[in-house]
């Protein structure tokens, strides 16, 4: 039992049935919950003093009576958050994840708008995408090669699931994500005067032939690829060369290489454009 008196004047440690933890659990277990409540789950120390950080709304916090959790519960109360206490093993059957750490938070779902996606740089859009894990890792590789956001396209997998929430290592709370069809998503990119590019096995041409720097770059499902209404749609069809006797790539790994290859080629510009260059 920890020491430390920060969980003094919290209050009995929750039960299993309490409504605020029974909400919990729906936002976890329930993709048509998180839809509807407009709010997630993020998990863990990481990613909870993330989204304490971040710029969206922090419903209520989750701790276990564990001195890791202190600045945590501390920050809560000096902002006001609704702080919960609940024994470990009712923590842990409520959450997603494996090993589930100590604490967790519910999160309203950011508001991102269509206006909060830049022209000035690359796009990466899910197109039915399945598996939550890849989905997050979309985002995380979004983000990390400075791509203006992601948009997935329903039936895309629910990208506020806990895996996915967790694979983008704290992404989402940053980066614009927005859900939309496929056709609104088409509509979107002409009226920002972006190519569609498609990536394609047997295309004619290298993804390192074509500019996208400003692209909408799609990305397949994960066992079949790219639909193919959307390959007929796309301004552009690129492959990506591969050595040996491997067909495809993971979806995430293709996002990578087309996101970092926009992201070469925007920096090439900048350096030929600079004085002296």
């Amino acid at each position: 039992m920890s020491t430390w008196s920060g969980f003094d004047g919290l209050g009995p440690d929750r039960s299993a049935q309490h409504p605020s933890v029974k909400r919990l659990r729906r936002l976890v277990r329930q993709a048509k919950a998180r839809s509807s409540e407009r709010a997630f789950v993020v998990e863990g120390l990481k990613l909870v003093e993330e989204a304490q950080r971040s710029s969206v709304e922090v419903e209520e916090v989750f701790v276990s009576r564990d001195e890791s959790v202190a600045e945590i519960v501390e920050r809560s109360q000096s902002g006001g958050e609704v702080v919960h206490v609940v024994a470990e093993e009712v923590l842990r059957s409520s959450l997603d994840a494996v090993n589930p750490q100590p604490v967790a938070a519910i999160v309203s779902t950011p508001a991102w708008t269509t206006t909060d996606l830049a022209v000035d740089a690359a796009v990466l859009v899910g197109v039915e995408l399945q598996n939550p894990g890849n989905a997050g890792t979309v985002i995380r590789t979004a983000e990390a090669a400075g791509c203006a956001g992601v948009v997935m396209c329903s039936p895309s997998v629910d990208w506020l699931n806990p895996k996915s929430v967790r694979a983008s290592a704290g992404s989402l709370l940053r980066l614009p994500v927005l859900k939309m069809t496929f056709d609104e998503a088409l509509g979107l990119f002409w009226r920002q005067g972006r190519s569609v590019v498609a990536t394609v096995p047997t295309a004619d041409r290298s993804y390192d032939e074509v500019d996208l720097t400003q692209a909408a770059l799609l990305l397949g499902n994960e066992p079949r690829g790219l639909p193919g209404h959307a390959i007929e749609a796309a301004d552009e069809k690129v492959s990506i060369p591969m050595s040996g006797e491997v067909e495809s790539l993971n979806v995430a790994a293709a996002a990578a290489v087309l996101a970092f290859e926009g992201q070469r080629q925007s920096r090439a510009r900048l350096t030929a454009s600079s004085p002296g260059s």
